[in-house]
This record gives C-alpha cells, structure tokens and sequence, in this order.
C-alpha cells in the first residue's frame, strides 16, 4: 500500500491530477470478499504463530550457543498458544552428579591409599531386556509403571509409532514428531501413554510365550516325530530323480521308484513295512518366559540390514546392548577411546551360556529336515562368534578376549574375568556381560531337569505370568527363562579418570 501511496506522487500522475481527478483504491480487491474480518483475524493468528515459532528457534539457538561458548545468555521466551502447540516429554539420560572437589574435603586423608589402576569401575551399562532397555526396566520395578517418557521409547522400539519429519500426505502440511506406523497419523507425546499403554503392558515382561518371538516355537503345539511301520502300500508321489534316489537309498526294498512317462520326474512309493516319521503335537507344560518387546527389531537401532540377516539374534542384542553400554559411558563414538588408549588395552569377555541357538537349531534340525540355510550357520552357533562381531563392527580393539561360558551365571563370570584381566594390567577398559536366547530346545531340557518354573502348576496356584519369577522365597518353583541381553563398560579408576567417563559404581 505504501509503495502505490508513493506512486501517486509521479511526475506523470501529477500531470493527469492537473486536468482531472483521480480515484485510487488500495484495498487489494478485499471489497469483494464477503468475511473480510475472519479472512483478516485468521491471516493475523498464522503470522503471529510463524512469528512465535521463530522466537522459538531464535532462543533454542542462543541458548545452544550460550552452553558452547561457556557464555550466559537472557532469554526472552516467546508465548506460543496451547491451541498450537501441546507439551512435548522429556527423555533423559541419567549421568551420575559429579561431587565438588570442596565436598570431598573430609576424605583427603584417603589420597594415596588406594592403587587406582586396581580399582574397578563401571562407567557404562546397556541391556536389552523383556521390559525394553535398562531406563524403562528401572521404572516398571521401581514405580510399577512407565512414565510418558517410558512409554514413548518402549512405543518406538516396539515398533508402534515412529519419528516423521516432511510432509503429511493427508494434510499436506509440514510436520516433525512422531506418526502411529500403521496409519501414519500425527501422534502427540502426550496422547502416547493413553494410546498405546495396554498394548505394552500386554505384550512386555514376563508373559505367555509368543510364537513369532521364539522363532515359531509354540509351547500348546511342541512337536515331536515318531516313527511308524505302514502296514500296507501307499499312494506314489512325484520326486525328482535325485530325491527318489536318496528315498532308494534310504529305504532300500521298503521303497519302489520309477521313471514318469512324460520324462523329467519320478515317481515314489513307499511299500508295506516301510518306516516313516510322522509329526505329533504335545502340550508343553512351560508356557511362560520373559521375552523382549513384541516387535522388537535391530534394524529401529540402526543395525544394517545385511548384518542382521547374516548374524544370530543374539548378536543383534548383543551389538545394541553395547551400543548403550557406551553411550552411557558418555561415547558416542567407540573411536574416541582410542585418544586416550592403544587399542591392544580395550578388551572384550562377552560370554553366553549356549551361543546362538537359532543357528543351533538350523544347524541340528534344519539340515536334517533339509531345509536351506546359508552356508556358515555353524559359525554362528559359537560363543565366541558374538564378542567377535561386537569387536569387529563396533571396537577394532585387539586387547584381551575371553567369552565368560555358564549355564546361568555367565555374567558373573564375565565381569569376573573382566576385573581379573583389569587389575592384572592385560587391558584398561573392558566390555562385559552375557547374552542368551529362548527356544524350544532349551525350554525342554531345563523343564527334564526340573530346574526351571512349571506353569501349569503355578496357574493351578492361581498366579500370574508376573508371579511366577520369586527368587529367594519359599514358593518359588524355579527359576524364569527369558532372553535378551546384559553389558557393561568396565575401566580401572585411573582410566575413568584419565577419560572423563562418569562412574556408576565400583566393583567390590
């Protein structure tokens, strides 16, 4: 409007002004608009909105720029309308406080008492658990339910909602913040805890076994061959002319093979007294395990696609509990580490109690059922197959490596050797814990022993899934399996130090 105010005040315009008047309008053409004052109050609430989501940005940037450079800065905070916004949560990493140097006066008289480079400590932890991650564990046991912020990382790593930054193909309209995975829907942090909390209470911690967790295993349908005679000559079927050699060979007078006529096929037929196995389906009486989070996938962690089709899961839990481990050790970068030690000083002693029982699996059922499976499956069902792994995608450290093996106590014997190799002076910083896997085959053999809880029995006694682990009590009917994984980082004192790592605890 200003610039066609000025425009009037052309040499030319003023000529025109001389012989006759002159009509001008500046409205823009709003006269022909029929709401002009809910056009004009909607075009000044979106300019107020871009204008507040600025200052914003504007003082997000200050404040950044204040931590980096040490710099105290004054903040204005812009009013931004609760119509516009919704408030966001607030996830955490809990990082030990740092004691001031003056709060530690009255142990001055301890300097030089003890040999920091014998001193053990924990800087880091990860795990990957049936209730998420190490956070959202401590908050179901300690407080008995997840916090908003619980809920949207259990929502995340189950595969529920995900993170979105463009634009919505049902609006249009640019959006940054989480999508439910299915509808791909805009969900709000805090609308997450009401929408999806039963669905994670169902289906994290101790609960009825899940088929699709426990690689198709299905406790209400073990299955079982048993052999049988066939008493009397059966129908022939179409084979190849290797698979009616190999029946040939096997069953010998017991089988009949033939050519077809129309070339290219055989045919097959078992005759009387032939031996065939027949599968059976039995009720197991263990029905109950811990399992990780339905839906969890390393993949959501970053892991590459050709890794995790390559490796056992258990490496997967593995890879993402050490990820943590350091992470909470404030490294982002396991490289770092390297600044301040060689890398013949970083070890790892990453045991399990059986290894990769996936690949176990596949490697004693599979090829018996003839069933195609990569060619280095029995790498994978190594113990030490899983540090190696961690070492080479995450650590290239070449420091001490020794997998801690045990039926159930293999992170002790884990942190054990790590401390021993610590305190002899072999490594200053070492990754350790254990890792394990839930089948079939493992499910049986403990319920043979005895060892493990009984759950038909305990539903007879009128418990929950989540009451059938009571360690240490007089009840207690065995021990709880599950799967998943536990890791630590593990440095002498002088090595936290000397690194800046924070200290969790000191290994006694």
């Amino acid at each position: 409007m200003t610039f066609s105010i000025l425009g009037l005040a052309h040499p030319r315009i003023r000529r025109i002004a001389h012989r006759q008047p002159i009509f001008a309008d500046f409205d823009g053409g709003m006269k022909f608009l029929s709401d002009v004052s809910s056009i004009m109050t909607e075009t000044r609430r979106a300019i107020q909105h871009k204008s507040n989501v600025l200052q914003t940005i504007s003082r997000e940037a200050r404040l950044e720029f204040a931590d980096q450079h040490r710099r105290p800065e004054t903040i204005v905070v812009a009013h931004v309308s609760s119509e516009d916004s919704a408030p966001l949560a607030k996830p955490k990493h809990h990082f030990p406080t740092p004691c001031h140097y003056e709060q530690l006066e009255h142990l001055r008289h301890l300097q030089g008492m003890v040999n920091l480079d014998k001193v053990v400590v924990v800087t880091g932890y990860g795990e990957v658990s049936p209730y998420g991650n190490a956070e959202t564990r401590w908050e179901m046991e300690a407080y008995g339910e997840f916090s908003l912020e619980g809920c949207i990382e259990l929502a995340w790593i189950m595969g529920l909602i995900k993170h979105f930054n463009g634009v919505l193909k049902a609006t249009g309209a640019m959006y940054v913040g989480w999508v439910d995975s299915k509808t791909e829907e805009p969900v709000r942090d805090t609308d997450v805890k009401a929408g999806y909390e039963e669905y994670i209470l169902a289906h994290t911690g101790i609960r009825l076994i899940e088929p699709e967790l426990v690689h198709g295993y299905d406790p209400n349908k073990r299955t079982l061959l048993r052999e049988i005679q066939i008493e009397h000559d059966m129908e022939p079927f179409e084979a190849t002319a290797e698979e009616a050699a190999t029946f040939k060979h096997h069953g010998g007078n017991s089988v009949d093979i033939w050519e077809n006529a129309s070339g290219g096929s055989w045919s097959v037929r078992f005759l009387k007294d032939a031996l065939i196995c027949v599968p059976m389906a039995l009720q197991a009486d263990r029905l109950v395990a811990g399992l990780i989070p339905t839906g969890w996938d390393p993949r959501r962690y970053g892991v590459p696609d050709n890794i995790v089709k390559q490796v056992d899961v258990v490496t997967c839990y593995a890879l993402v509990a050490t990820v943590e481990a350091l992470v909470r050790s404030g490294i982002t970068d396991p490289y770092e580490l390297y600044q301040y030690f060689h890398v013949s000083e970083v070890g790892n002693t990453t045991g399990s109690g059986i290894g990769g029982m996936n690949s176990i699996q596949n490697v004693f059922k599979g090829r018996f059922l003839d069933k195609e499976l990569k060619n280095d499956t029995l790498q994978e069902t190594f113990i030490s197959t899983i540090q190696a792994w961690v070492n080479m995608l995450l650590m290239s450290s070449s420091g001490p490596v020794n997998p801690g093996v045990g039926a159930c106590a293999t992170a002790v014997l884990s942190i054990d050797t790590a401390v021993e190799t610590i305190q002899s002076g072999k490594a200053r910083v070492m990754i350790a814990g254990s890792v394990d896997d839930f089948a079939e085959e493992s499910t049986i053999e403990f319920a043979q022993m005895g060892a493990s809880s009984n759950s038909v029995e305990e539903f007879a006694r009128g418990r929950t899934p989540a009451e059938m682990c009571r360690p240490s009590t007089t009840t207690r009917n065995g021990f709880m399996e599950g799967h998943g994984a536990g890791i630590v980082t593990l440095m002498s004192a002088s090595a936290a130090i000397e690194f800046g790592a924070p200290i969790y605890g000191i290994i006694a």
